[in-house]
């Protein structure tokens, strides 16, 4: 019988790791993360330091928009120019994680930090690096750096909790997700990966309560259907549990997520 225990022993396998949301985007790494530099005023007389930020932006916006080769011979140019940008350094760095080229990425953050220790978004997109090869430890302890920098960043809060998790230390993780929907309420991740936690220390009414909250935010979170699928189960509601696992096959397979479909489907046992 599939239950909340199987789904959490096979998280990783059967959804994505506990720490996707702080990874990839990205989907992991945020891009509205990557630059705290708003558009330059315009000037009769456009400095130096302007034109840096006119092209860091130019190469934010190729970003964005799913160009990160593009992005990168632009950060190159600045860095030529000025091998003191750590926003430079930071942004590329954040290309090349989109290209999964994590060891330019890890470089090319770790010198942003050196030109620049006191922005928390650089050790917020190292910890993004450092969670794609699961050194869970090093994540948090620069998810906790970049707290301390500006402890008003929910994000920052979440994606330490996530790393807690990840480091199955889930009595830890709730405080930074309690405090992450402190500063947001309605933030989703927090709300569901502290669904999570709750899960993994089997307080499986505080547990459905978070993923029935995060569901309402985003109908279409998959992982939160097929955890609450599995507390259902548990439960002696059969009939939810089922309805919850086709609606996640049902969502994933419109999605063209076919594999991660079949393997829930798998857990059905069919």
């Amino acid at each position: 019988m599939f239950s909340s225990t199987a789904y959490l022993q096979s998280l990783t396998t059967v959804t994505t790791t506990l720490l996707t949301p702080l990874i990839t985007v990205v989907s992991f790494v945020p891009v509205s993360h990557a630059l705290l530099v708003d558009t330059p005023p315009v000037q009769e007389s456009i400095s130096f330091d302007t034109l840096e930020r006119l092209r860091l932006m130019e190469g934010l916006a190729k970003l964005e928009a799913g160009a990160p080769n593009q992005a990168i011979a632009i950060f190159n140019e600045v860095i030529n120019q000025n091998p003191n940008s750590a926003d430079a350094y930071n942004l590329r760095g954040v290309a090349y994680m989109v290209l999964a080229q994590y060891a330019k990425a890890l470089a090319d953050l770790n010198q942003a930090i050196r030109l620049n220790p006191h922005d928390p978004v650089i050790y917020f997109n190292r910890a993004n690096v450092y969670g794609v090869w699961e050194n869970f430890q090093a994540a948090a302890a620069d998810c906790g750096v970049a707290i301390e920098l500006d402890p008003t960043d929910a994000d920052l809060f979440t994606c330490r909790g996530q790393a807690r998790l990840a480091l199955e230390q889930p009595e830890a993780a709730i405080p930074d997700f309690n405090q992450a929907l402190v500063l947001n309420p309605r933030l989703e991740e927090a709300i569901y990966f502290r669904g999570v936690a709750y899960a993994m220390l089997e307080n499986y009414p505080q547990a459905l309560a978070d993923l029935n909250q995060a569901l309402a935010l985003n109908p279409n979170n998959t992982d939160a259907l097929v955890l609450r699928a599995g507390i259902k189960a548990d439960q002696g509601d059969q009939g939810g549990s089922l309805e919850d696992m086709i609606n996640a096959i049902n969502i994933l397979e419109r999605q063209g997520e076919t594999q991660k479909a079949a393997e829930i489907r798998g857990l059905l046992g069919y």
